[in-house]
C-alpha cells in the first residue's frame, strides 16, 4: 500500500468549504470542529501571512479562520472560547494594520466580555475600538463605543468617569455631524449630573436635549431622553414628577415601537412606586415586565429586585428570596449598582428574620463597603437608614457610625431632604444608647421630614425608632402617638415586618396591640397583597382600570397612571364590559357603583 497523501492545502480547502456548509445550516458546533481541524494543519507562518497562504491558493488566511471560529463560538454561547479567539484575532489584526477591521474586532470582543461579566476587559476593548475608529477617520463609530462605555459607567455609579468619557463622545459626535449622538451624550451628561446632586443643571441639560430631539423628529433618541428625564427627576427627589415622567416615557416608547426601552421605563418606575408606598402597583408592573418578551436584562433585574423587596417586607420570605437572588446575580454580572444594593438589603432583612444575624451582619457590611466604593447617592439612602438601625440595635456602634458618615457625605453632595432626614435617623441611632433624649429629637425630626416627603416606609421606620427613644426617656404619650402612625402605615402597606416591630414596642409600652386583621396579614402564595373579593368576576387590574375610567380618565390617561399601554387599557375595558353585560363605559360605571365597587 502506498504512502498516504499529505496534501494539506487541499485538505484545508475542503475543510473550510465543509465548515461554510455547516454554518449555512446553522450547525455551528459541527463547523467549529471542522475549523479547529483545519487550524491544526495550518502552516506556522500563517499568523503573519495576511491571508496569502499556499501561494494564494486558499481564499483567506489563518486569521479569517479564527474569525469564523470565533463567530461559531459566539453563536453557541461559548463566550470563554470566543473571548480567547477574539483576543488572538485583534492581536493579528493589529499586526496587519487594517484599522477598520481591527476596530470591528475590538467591538466584538467588547460584547463577548460584557456577556461574560468581565467589565474591565469589556470597557478596555470598547476604548480600543473607539481609538481605532478615531485613527481611521470614523468619529461616529468612535462615539458609539464611547457612549456605551459612559452608559455603563453610569450604571456602575462611576459618575466622574462617565462625565469624562462623555466629553470625548461629544467631540466625536460634533466631528461626525451626528446630531442624534450629540443629543444622547448631552442627555446622559445631564442625567449623570442629576445623580451627582446637581439637579438644576442636570435637568436643564436633559430637557434641552429632549426638546431638540422632538423638534428634529428623532423618536429613538427622544425615547431614550424621556427615560433619562424621569431618572433625573427621581434622583432629584421629585417622586411625583418622576412617576408622571416614567408614565409619559413608557407611552412614548409604546407609540413609537421602542419596546425594550419602554419596558425599562416601566421597571424603573417600580422603584419610585415602592418609595411612595404604591406597592401593589409596583408588583403588578413588575409582574408584567418579568412576564413579557421585550424586557432587557436591566429591566428584569430591577423588576425582580422590587418584587423581592415587597415580598420580604410583607413576610413572604419564600418568594422573596428567589426574586432577590435572581436580581443580585444579574446585577453583579452587569454591574448595576442600584440593584446590587437594594437586593442585598432585601436579603439582609430575610437573614435577620430567619435568625441568621451573623449572615445579615456580614451582608450589611458588604453593602456599606459597596456604597463607599462608588458614587451612588440615591438608592442607597433607605438601605443605609435601615442598616444604621440594624447595627445600633445590636451594639455595633462603629458600623452604625459608618452608615451615618456615608449619609453625611451624600447629604453634603446633594442637599436632598431625604438624605438629610436619613442622616438624622442614623445619628439618632448612634446616640440612643448614651443620650436617648438627643436621639429622640433626631429620630422625630427624621420621621417628620420623611413623612412630609411622601416616603411612608422610611417615615414609619423612623417613627418606630423615635417611639422607642421616647419610651426610653419616659415620654409615653409621644411614643404611643408615633407608634400609632407607624402602625397605620404598616397596615396600609401590609408590611408584616414593620407590624411585628410595632407590636413588640407596643408590648413594651404596656399597650395591647390591635389584633392583626386578615387584610394586614402577609400574602403567602401571591406576589400581590390580598385583594378585595372580585366584583362581577373582574380582576384586580380590571377594577384598577374601571376606577380610573369612573374618575373621567381617558384610556391614555389611565395607561399613564397604571404603566400600561392604551391598547392594554382598552382590552381591560372591553373585558369589563363583557363581564358586566354592558355596552358603554358609562353603563359599566353605573353598574359597578350600584354594586358598591365604586362611589355612587
Amino acid at each position: 500500500m502506498g504512502e498516504p497523501s499529505r496534501d494539506f492545502a487541499a485538505a484545508r480547502k475542503w475543510l473550510l468549504a465543509a465548515a461554510e456548509e455547516y454554518c449555512a445550516g446553522h450547525a455551528y458546533r459541527e463547523a467549529s470542529g471542522v475549523l479547529r481541524l483545519a487550524l491544526e494543519y495550518w502552516p506556522d507562518a500563517g499568523a503573519d501571512s495576511g491571508g496569502q497562504l499556499d501561494g494564494g491558493q486558499l481564499d483567506g488566511g489563518r486569521l479569517e479562520v479564527i474569525d469564523r471560529l470565533a463567530q461559531c463560538a459566539e453563536m453557541c454561547s461559548e463566550q470563554d472560547e470566543a473571548a480567547t479567539l477574539l483576543e488572538e484575532l485583534v492581536a493579528g489584526r493589529a499586526r496587519q494594520g487594517d484599522l477598520p477591521v481591527l476596530a470591528a474586532a475590538y467591538r466584538r470582543l467588547a460584547v463577548v466580555q460584557e456577556l461574560r461579566g468581565h467589565w474591565a476587559c469589556a470597557l478596555a476593548a470598547r476604548d480600543s475600538a473607539a481609538a481605532a475608529f478615531d485613527q481611521c477617520g470614523q468619529p461616529a463609530q468612535a462615539a458609539t463605543d464611547r457612549l456605551a462605555v459612559a452608559a455603563h459607567q453610569r450604571s456602575a455609579a462611576s459618575y466622574n468617569a462617565s462625565l469624562a468619557t462623555l466629553a470625548v463622545v461629544a467631540a466625536n459626535a460634533r466631528a461626525s455631524g451626528r446630531t442624534d449622538l450629540l443629543l444622547r451624550a448631552e442627555g446622559l451628561r445631564g442625567n449623570v449630573l442629576s445623580r451627582l446632586g446637581e439637579s438644576g443643571r442636570g435637568l436643564a441639560a436633559v430637557r434641552a436635549a429632549l426638546a431638540d430631539a422632538l423638534r428634529a423628529d428623532m423618536p429613538d433618541t427622544a425615547a431614550e431622553l424621556q427615560q433619562r428625564l424621569a431618572d433625573s427627576l427621581e434622583h432629584g427627589g421629585d417622586y411625583e414628577a418622576a412617576t408622571r415622567a416614567y408614565g409619559a416615557a413608557y407611552l412614548y416608547c409604546d407609540s413609537h415601537g421602542t419596546d425594550g426601552l419602554g419596558q425599562l421605563c416601566r421597571a424603573c418606575a417600580t422603584a419610585v412606586l415602592f418609595n411612595r408606598g404604591e406597592w401593589d402597583l409596583a408588583l403588578a408592573v413588575s409582574e408584567d415586565v418579568l412576564a413579557g418578551p421585550g424586557a432587557v436584562t436591566h429591566s428584569r433585574a430591577v423588576s425582580a429586585c422590587m418584587t423581592g423587596l415587597v415580598h420580604a417586607l410583607r413576610g413572604n420570605s419564600g418568594a422573596a428570596r428567589g426574586f432577590l437572588l435572581d436580581a443580585a446575580a444579574i446585577a453583579a454580572r452587569i454591574e448595576l449598582v442600584a440593584v446590587e444594593l437594594l437586593s442585598a438589603w432585601g436579603l439582609c432583612m430575610l437573614d435577620e428574620e430567619s435568625g441568621a444575624v451573623s449572615a445579615a451582619t456580614g451582608r450589611a457590611r458588604q453593602v456599606l463597603d459597596r456604597v463607599n466604593r462608588t458614587q451612588e447617592r440615591h438608592y442607597c439612602i433607605p438601605v443605609l437608614q435601615w442598616a444604621a438601625t440594624f447595627f445600633a440595635s445590636r451594639g455595633l456602634l462603629d458600623d452604625a457610625r459608618a452608615c451615618a458618615a456615608a449619609l453625611s457625605r451624600i447629604s453634603e453632595a446633594t442637599a436632598q431632604p431625604e438624605a438629610v432626614a436619613s442622616l438624622a435617623h442614623a445619628l439618632g441611632e448612634t446616640l440612643l444608647a448614651e443620650n436617648p433624649r438627643a436621639a429622640a429629637g433626631e429620630l422625630r425630626m427624621a420621621a417628620e421630614t420623611l413623612a412630609g416627603l411622601g416616603l411612608p416606609l422610611a417615615a414609619a421606620h423612623a417613627q418606630v425608632r423615635a417611639a422607642s427613644a421616647a419610651q426610653a426617656v419616659g415620654d409615653q404619650g409621644p411614643a404611643r402617638k408615633l407608634l400609632r402612625a407607624a402602625r397605620a402605615t404598616a397596615e396600609r402597606l401590609s408590611a408584616a415586618q414593620l407590624l411585628a416591630q410595632c407590636d413588640a414596642l407596643a408590648a413594651r409600652l404596656r399597650d395591647r396591640p390591635p389584633e392583626v386583621s386578615s387584610a394586614t396579614k402577609p400574602a403567602t402564595g401571591s406576589s400581590r397583597a390580598p385583594a378585595p373579593s372580585p366584583v362581577a368576576g373582574l380582576t384586580a387590574r380590571e377594577m384598577d382600570v374601571m376606577r380610573l375610567v369612573a374618575a373621567g380618565n381617558t384610556s391614555r390617561q389611565a395607561a399613564a397612571v397604571l404603566f400600561l399601554s392604551p391598547r392594554t387599557v382598552e382590552m381591560h375595558v372591553q373585558g369589563c364590559l363583557l363581564k358586566l353585560g354592558c355596552r358603554t363605559r358609562a353603563e359599566a360605571v353605573r353598574k359597578l357603583a350600584g354594586l358598591g365597587a365604586l362611589p355612587g
